[in-house]
């Protein structure tokens, strides 16, 4: 929850997600990673929102996110990706959001677990959301490639969602299939047939709202 007389700020925005663990991903029920460690890479596009008085409508954003063991174990490493288009009173709008100053739900709970922020990116940013086959794609940094989940035996695809009624990403989202990679400073990071998600999701100061 956010000091009540901090900058106000909401957000209504398409979530495509991809992280190292199997499908599903255990720290969805607060179990421990897969295999360990924590890799994403988050896109973001905003369908309709505002920090204080600069709007946000139609900005897209990335957040690359690594940790040497689980989230809450901390020493993680944080990189915000902005797309070009965007005016520089909204990147400043999007950089306190994810500082972790404002609330927000996943936005404030994962700058406590940073030991390194490195300094913002403003590259191009492609961006298309779709419940099972979204994609995303920063220019000189990563992508992430989403698709259906298929039966091993028969090839067919299989879809479903995840209901998470404290969730701090989301609050229904779908499962998927991802493809991807990113590199940033000393990390360089490479997964096929990992855990997705993407979803249509709210936030504001007190977090995840929808």
């Amino acid at each position: 929850m956010s000091d009540n007389s901090s900058t106000q700020w909401t957000m209504e925005l398409e979530y495509v997600q991809s992280c190292n663990c199997d499908y599903g991903c255990p720290c969805n029920f607060n179990a421990l990673p897969t295999y360990g460690n924590c890799e994403a890479l988050l896109g973001y596009h905003v369908l309709k929102g505002n920090f204080g008085d600069t709007n946000l409508d139609g900005v897209t954003f990335a957040w690359g996110l690594w940790w040497p063991k689980a989230i809450h174990l901390g020493d993680g490493i944080g990189a915000l990706y902005v797309d070009s288009k965007v005016s520089p009173e909204q990147v400043k709008a999007i950089e306190e959001i994810i500082s972790g100053k404002y609330g927000g739900g996943v936005f404030a709970i994962f700058p406590t677990t940073f030991k390194t922020t490195l300094p913002t990116k403003i590259v191009k940013i492609d961006f298309h959301y779709d419940p099972y086959d979204g994609w995303f794609t920063i220019e000189g940094a990563g992508e992430v490639r989403s698709q259906h989940i298929t039966n091993p035996v028969t090839a067919a695809q299989w879809e479903g969602e995840l209901m998470v009624p404290g969730g701090i990403a989301f609050k229904r989202g779908t499962v998927s299939s991802v493809n991807w990679n990113w590199k940033a400073n000393d990390i360089s990071l490479k997964h096929e047939k990992k855990n997705g998600h993407a979803s249509i999701a709210k936030f504001n100061n007190e977090g995840c709202i929808g």
